[in-house]
């Protein structure tokens, strides 16, 4: 028999190939159990219902974005070990992977909410809290880019800039920048043309380098 690990990823797989590809409306757990060779009781074995599997696939897209990050700040670092400059570039890695999968991001801006990634959603009460680590991995990591950026560059703190601050803002510009491409994307008559990558990291670079260097 096949361990139930392997029917649980194949589940996921399927889920996430439909999701992003009809989206989550259009996808009944039947279509995801024909996808996966498996029956809706096997789904239900391993996720609780479909708003369960769907906060799974937005996981497993955290899971992706990290991935992203630690390549990022592996090759960077031999680099340099400055944090504001770690900062742009994990940003950078960020934004070039929402640029190039349109799909997960898509299926991020469609699905994702602030509440369900805490697991607090009220909709949500019994949400599976371990759902949501892989994007409490890729909020820790900014925050700890923004403290060390804090602690570095006394500028800021001269700028009256906080480590709580700075967070925030990377994270506006993090949500807004691939938010505005979704809309672009969706109607350019209205939203107009997707912004630059690189104008996301001007105004970053504009913040962390508060003291002019």
């Amino acid at each position: 028999m096949e361990e139930k690990s392997e029917v649980e990823e194949r589940v996921l797989q399927a889920a996430r190939k439909l999701f992003l590809a009809r989206g989550v409306a259009k996808t009944p757990l039947r279509a995801v159990a024909a996808e996966a060779g498996t029956s809706e009781s096997g789904i239900l074995r391993f996720f609780r219902d479909k708003d369960d599997l769907v906060h799974a696939v937005i996981d497993s897209c955290w899971v992706e974005v990290n991935a992203r990050i630690a390549e990022a700040l592996r090759v960077n670092s031999e680099r340099s070990d400055d944090p504001r400059f770690l900062l742009i570039e994990v940003v950078r890695a960020i934004l070039e992977h929402a640029a190039t999968d349109k799909r997960a991001r898509s299926f991020l801006v469609s699905h994702f909410h602030y509440t369900l990634s805490a697991g607090s959603d009220e909709k949500h009460p019994t949400a599976n809290a371990s759902r949501f680590n892989a994007y409490r991995e890729y909020r820790l990591t900014i925050d700890e880019l923004c403290a060390r950026i804090a602690a570095y560059d006394p500028g800021l703190r001269e700028a009256g800039i906080t480590q709580a601050g700075l967070c925030h803002l990377t994270l506006s510009l993090l949500y807004g920048i691939s938010g505005g491409w979704y809309l672009s994307e969706r109607n350019p008559m209205v939203h107009g043309p997707a912004v630059p990558l690189e104008d996301a990291l001007v105004v970053l670079r504009r913040v962390v380098y508060a003291d002019g260097s």
